[in-house]
């Protein structure tokens, strides 16, 4: 589960708590899927949830980038597992469908 999503200047951390389990192939295919409050990125068995202000920070940002770290009560470190770079096209194209469907349930 993923547990928070830290903005950075190249994209964003997703810390996952700890127990869950990471694919170690991490560049498998991502999707991004328009919901209601924004997206869905779906990668691996993970599904990682994007309210529009994480989509406005992907657009707006350095990069695209997702990185992902283990959350561990007792560490000081929170361990890297891994990263992906998603598409700023697909990103646009999944925030644009949201913007249109805000004003057409208006």
């Amino acid at each position: 589960m993923i547990g928070k999503i830290l903005f950075v200047s190249d994209g964003i951390i997703a810390v996952i708590t700890n127990g869950d389990e990471l694919p170690v192939d991490l560049l498998g295919d991502a999707d991004l899927v328009v919901t209601e409050y924004g997206a869905e990125l779906r990668i691996a068995g993970i599904v990682l949830y994007l309210p529009v202000a994480v989509l406005e920070h992907l657009e707006q940002a350095e990069g695209t980038n997702v990185y992902f770290y283990e959350s561990d009560t007792y560490s000081l470190v929170a361990p890297y597992r891994g990263s992906i770079v998603l598409s700023r096209d697909e990103i646009l194209k999944v925030k644009g469908a949201w913007e249109y469907s805000q004003a057409t349930d208006k």
